[in-house]
């Protein structure tokens, strides 16, 4: 039950955070704009278990496909595969941490905010780079990369402080689970 209203509150969260990121101001020196959606998601995808994280990644993967539409010429820029393959595959990286780590941690989730911000802006400015035909990798763009990756990962423990105390993320049994013996 508190996993069902946790994914609601999460799906509710994903508009609200890319409309909170589109009115915060860009960082003054660089022009560098803060990212909500990739905290956002690494939270519920490490909070849920996988069938629901997946389907997270998935309305994530479309919010963030559906903001980097861009019709040049007749076509999309950049369209909707290259979200859904990317959250997809980082739903299950973070999975498999948030399982390694038995159980979401703040520290995870924010070094994981942080890598997936990262890979995020590096990819959708490849992509832009492989569309348009140029790489212009100057100071300027390595610094529009890194300062929202770094951004995230301050903001990512707000986050999960706030959703921790609104929703338990874990599950009502507070034992831990067994693992097997395999000793003789």
């Amino acid at each position: 039950m508190r996993q069902g209203i946790l994914f609601i509150i999460l799906l509710l969260l994903l508009p609200i955070a890319v409309a909170i990121q589109d009115l915060l101001p860009a960082i003054p020196p660089f022009q560098a704009r803060i990212l909500l959606l990739p905290v956002v998601f690494c939270f519920g995808v490490m909070a849920l278990p996988l069938v629901p994280a997946l389907f997270f990644a998935l309305a994530t993967a479309l919010v963030q496909g559906l903001v980097l539409l861009q019709i040049q010429s007749g076509e999309a820029e950049l369209g909707l595969t290259v979200p859904v393959v990317f959250f997809l595959l980082w739903a299950i990286a973070l999975q498999m941490t948030s399982e390694a780590t038995q159980g979401m941690r703040w520290e995870v989730h924010a070094l994981g905010s942080a890598v997936v911000t990262l890979t995020l802006l590096s990819v959708e400015f490849l992509m832009l780079c492989v569309r348009r035909g140029g790489f212009p990798l100057e100071m300027l763009v390595l610094q529009r990369i890194l300062i929202p990756s770094v951004t995230s990962l301050l903001i990512a423990p707000l986050l999960y402080f706030a959703l921790c105390n609104l929703v338990p993320v874990f599950n009502e049994e507070s034992h831990p689970v067994q693992k097997p013996n395999f000793s003789r």
